[in-house]
């Protein structure tokens, strides 16, 4: 059985991660979906909860994948890369596929010997989630960059005031 886990911070979730889901969901038959930083918000390079960014991705899937092929997990910043390997193993348990674009963390999980797929980037030049939040932060056309679910969920919970007011 071809067990994957995809790793990010989805601060917030974009396009991009919703191809990268599709394709890590293409490409195994059970999916652990890791939100790193996870214990972080309110912060401009982390603004979003573990629970809001678990909506998000609860939004961009469909409900019977989510339910049958797909767990949302929260993983913390640890104090170092072995103790961060360890507690998603310790989370997790057995899995045999990282779905990545990450350097470090593709690094890290061929060092545990584990097999690693790249991830396919849709607009790396436009798509990412530092360009996201520069967006709302300014106010400035940020909802092309998300599904329309996601756009909805982020005027819903206020996301252009919130960036404005983090410091």
């Amino acid at each position: 059985m071809r067990i994957g886990m995809l790793i990010g911070r989805f601060q917030p979730l974009h396009k991009g991660h919703v191809e990268a889901i599709e394709f890590s969901l293409k490409n195994s038959d059970k999916l652990f979906i890791v939100i790193g930083s996870s214990e972080k918000s309110n912060q401009k390079r982390n603004p979003f909860s573990f629970e809001e960014r678990k909506k998000m991705i609860e939004l961009a899937i469909n409900e019977k994948e989510l339910q049958d092929n797909i767990s949302i997990i929260p993983i913390n910043d640890a104090n170092n890369h072995t103790e961060w390997i360890s507690s998603i193993k310790n989370t997790i348990g057995e899995y045999n596929l990282i779905f990545t674009n990450d350097e470090l963390t593709e690094k890290l999980f061929k060092k545990d010997e584990t097999r690693v797929i790249n991830v396919p980037l849709l607009d790396r030049n436009i798509l990412s989630a530092t360009e996201v939040r520069k967006r709302l932060e300014l106010d400035k056309e940020w909802k092309s960059l998300v599904i329309p679910e996601i756009a909805n969920y982020l005027t819903e919970i206020n996301a252009v005031e919130r960036m404005k007011s983090i410091t």
